[in-house]
């Protein structure tokens, strides 16, 4: 991937971090190879990156399958926050770790516009 394209996406992330509500951020491919990201040194960012492709291609795959319509999003509450994934585009995931407090309507609007972003500059 050239320099360019990694130093918009990163920024992308840094903005995305404005939303007080997201801990950390990471956009993925979707075979679980990861991208760039702003997470925690102490999370394995490989593991992070291939669930959260699993995951969305899992939830794409049932939702078309039960004939639901586009596929949105997957949220997972645990204890300590949720883990926010969605597409951004045909070749990645956004995925957000929420804190446990955090305005969901407000994160999701703002992965919307990232993830929008996201599919623009990956082409």
């Amino acid at each position: 991937m050239p320099e360019e394209t990694k130093t918009k996406l990163e920024d992308l992330l840094v903005e995305l971090s404005q939303t007080g509500d997201i801990e950390a951020s990471a956009i993925v491919r979707r075979d679980g190879l990861m991208i760039a990201s702003n997470l925690p040194s102490k999370v394995d960012s490989r593991t992070i990156a291939a669930m959260a492709a699993a995951l969305v291609g899992t939830a794409e795959t049932c939702s078309s399958e039960l004939a639901r319509g586009q596929f949105l999003q997957v949220i997972v509450e645990s204890e300590l926050g949720k883990v926010v994934s969605v597409g951004a585009g045909k070749m990645a995931v956004l995925v957000c770790l929420v804190k446990p407090t955090g305005n969901l309507g407000l994160v999701l609007l703002a992965m919307d516009r990232t993830s929008k972003k996201i599919e623009k500059v990956l082409g």
